[in-house]
């Protein structure tokens, strides 16, 4: 289980990002986050992957991961962990790879590093789960360096390499926001296939992905929960402004789904 219990970040200056945050992920549970922009919902992936700016820290509370409290462990276990414990799916997918490294070099050595495979089973590995997110030529992806690939498909081969990894617990930044709608429903079905066997924390403002696939939303404004529940009850019945304006934002299409507007 991973468990967030009553963390507080803020900056150096004493500014607060995060205050008092807490939710417990598991197997088979997918947890979605929404809330203005600005709120601290990327702030808390960083928290719970280690990768807080050096200008930001974690001054109360703890993290706690299959009974392992995170601040307990050195830099290289917690590297350790990243890819097979904890999974990340960037908002930016550029920031996930070397732009100097064909994609195909990536994939390969993060299989072999990780799954300590082959070379030969980490390229089979990364050919197979490029198809799986529906990126057919498989050969091209591999011998293109990330500049040559668009938002779109680099986010793919993200969730490429999070399938081929499979990790404990997946924390996904926008998965959908760079995507088609065939691709956007595409990598919500693979979700949904990984949280029988993972948790999942989404943030996103897509309403139909966060209403498909997360039994709870939380919603964020300056670095608190302010309010959580499904999402048919945040859009039927929203108690704060935020909640009520994201309601508002959006109009019922038929009686099972949302189209998310931006505010």
């Amino acid at each position: 289980m991973l468990e967030v219990k009553n963390i507080s970040v803020e900056t150096k200056k004493q500014v607060k990002l995060l205050e008092d945050i807490s939710f417990c992920l598991s197997k088979g549970k997918a947890l979605g986050l929404t809330g203005e922009s600005g709120a601290g919902k990327t702030t808390l992936i960083k928290s719970v992957m280690g990768i807080l700016d050096r200008t930001c820290q974690l001054n109360k509370g703890r993290i706690v991961v299959d009974g392992l409290d995170l601040k307990d462990l050195s830099s290289g276990k917690r590297r350790e962990m990243c890819g097979t414990t904890l999974g990340f799916i960037p908002q930016n997918p550029m920031t996930a790879f070397d732009k100097r490294m064909k994609i195909g070099k990536q994939m390969e050595e993060t299989f072999c590093v990780r799954l300590k495979l082959s070379r030969e089973q980490a390229l089979l590995l990364a050919e197979k789960k490029l198809a799986d997110v529906n990126l057919t030529d498989k050969r091209r992806v591999l011998h293109s360096y990330p500049a040559q690939l668009s938002g779109g498909m680099l986010q793919r081969v993200t969730m490429a390499i999070l399938l081929g990894l499979a990790p404990k617990y997946i924390l996904a930044d926008e998965p959908t926001s760079a995507l088609d709608e065939e691709n956007r429903r595409l990598l919500l079905e693979q979700l949904k296939l990984l949280k029988k066997e993972t948790g999942i924390l989404m943030i996103s403002h897509d309403v139909f992905a966060l209403q498909s696939l997360c039994q709870e939303v939380m919603v964020m404004e300056r670095g608190q929960i302010t309010e959580t529940g499904t999402m048919e009850k945040l859009l039927n019945a929203p108690q704060r402004q935020w909640t009520k304006e994201f309601s508002a934002a959006n109009r019922q299409q038929d009686r099972r789904q949302w189209i998310w507007k931006e505010l």
